[in-house]
């Protein structure tokens, strides 16, 4: 009886520790904000994302297409003087990807850049912005896209 209950000490144990574990993961998709969020706070939270090097809560931010795109954006870059302005419809959008999207909307942005490679963005102020998509008012936004105006 001794030994039963021990295995079953050890299993239960041992259940709670994979349960804790899984607990304190974030799922691939899971929001990093709530649904409803405004285009302006995804891209808010996507630029800590960047600075924090979190790719993973990048990545949930984005879809998937431009989530692959950017991965080496989380390396070393780091967004300083952020200002982010009100979106603006992106009337007939299409999509770099195959997703079916009812709504569009691209965020101007102007920080302070500044990063290891320089290649195809220089480091200092810039002017940018993020296309955001949703596929209706009931999903969140994610960004597609990326670029000025």
């Amino acid at each position: 009886m001794v030994v039963f209950a021990r295995i079953v000490a050890v299993s239960v144990l041992a259940l709670m520790g994979v349960m804790a574990v899984a607990g304190c993961q974030d799922a691939d998709d899971g929001p990093v904000l709530p649904v409803g969020a405004s285009p302006q706070a995804v891209v808010s939270a996507y630029i800590d994302a960047i600075n924090a090097h979190d790719s993973a809560a990048g990545r949930k931010l984005s879809t998937p297409s431009f989530a692959e795109r950017q991965e080496s954006l989380f390396d070393d870059a780091k967004f300083s003087h952020v200002r982010i302005g009100a979106p603006r419809p992106e009337r007939d959008y299409a999509a770099p990807d195959d997703g079916s999207y009812r709504e569009a909307v691209y965020v101007p942005v102007e920080f302070v850049l500044r990063h290891s490679d320089e290649g195809s963005m220089p480091n200092g102020p810039t002017v940018w912005g993020y296309t955001l998509v949703r596929a209706d008012a009931g999903r969140p936004w994610r960004i597609i896209d990326n670029g000025v105006g």
